[in-house]
């Protein structure tokens, strides 16, 4: 004879299912933001939600909930409130972001850092043994997710989600600048800056001293943006000003 389902196991049930659901949003979301940072998808690409849907064999809802979440970061825009592009990006428009990044970095002992948060050390070492392995062959898919993992890491040292998400969203904002901006850059020369940034922050978590650590953080994000001036300016042809920010 069959067991009568009792409404705790419906509900039990519905529970299961919402989060299977959530987590299956989380991942598209995930997939086509990294598409978007690893310039997969370039600017004025149109995402379909029938195609999206097809691809990742769900209905239209999360594949909207994942739109919505990349609009949200500035990563795609409605069009005439139906269509969905990837936004386009440039560096004059994304200064003010970098100096909202560096305020961030900074200032990171106000944010709430996580309880022990100089026991995650052991995780940026890997971190950093893995960019080595990247030295001497350009490919940017490896660099770019683990570089991605960096900031995630980096990131979760702070305890205030809403700090944390910030920190996050500014990040996707930017990173496609710096990803189309490093193949005009000397590749060992970015992986050098990378690897240095991680000794630096390891020192500082060695002492317990969560300022450095920010400071760290601050001066790798401000010398980073220099590098990138660098190489658009040799780019261009034209000749290199210097800017100054009020």
């Amino acid at each position: 004879m069959a067991r009568r389902q009792l409404p705790e196991d419906k509900q039990s049930s519905d529970r299961n299912t919402a989060g299977a659901a959530q987590r299956r949003t989380e991942e598209i979301y995930r997939c086509l933001r990294n598409r978007i940072c690893l310039l997969h998808y370039p600017p004025g690409t149109k995402l379909s939600e029938q195609r999206l849907a097809q691809e990742f064999r769900v209905s239209r809802t999360p594949i909207r909930r994942a739109l919505h979440r990349l609009e949200i970061e500035r990563l795609a825009e409605r069009r005439q409130g139906v269509q969905t592009v990837v936004t386009s990006y440039d560096f004059d428009s994304a200064r003010d972001v970098y100096t909202l990044r560096m305020i961030l970095a900074e200032n990171i002992e106000q944010l709430s850092p996580i309880p022990r948060w100089w026991e995650r050390a052991g995780v940026l070492l890997d971190i950093r043994r893995r960019f080595e392995e990247l030295r001497g062959e350009y490919d940017l898919e490896p660099f770019g997710m683990l570089h991605l993992e960096m900031q995630a890491e980096l990131a979760n040292l702070i305890a205030n989600d809403r700090a944390r998400e910030i920190i996050m969203q500014l990040y996707f904002q930017i990173v496609r600048i710096a990803h189309a901006t490093i193949a005009s850059m000397n590749w060992d020369e970015e992986i050098d800056a990378v690897v240095g940034e991680i000794d630096a922050l390891v020192e500082a978590m060695r002492h317990r001293d969560i300022r450095a650590l920010g400071l760290v953080r601050r001066n790798a994000i401000s010398m980073s943006v220099e590098r990138m001036r660098r190489a658009m300016h040799a780019e261009s042809g034209r000749p290199q000003s210097r800017c100054h920010e009020g």
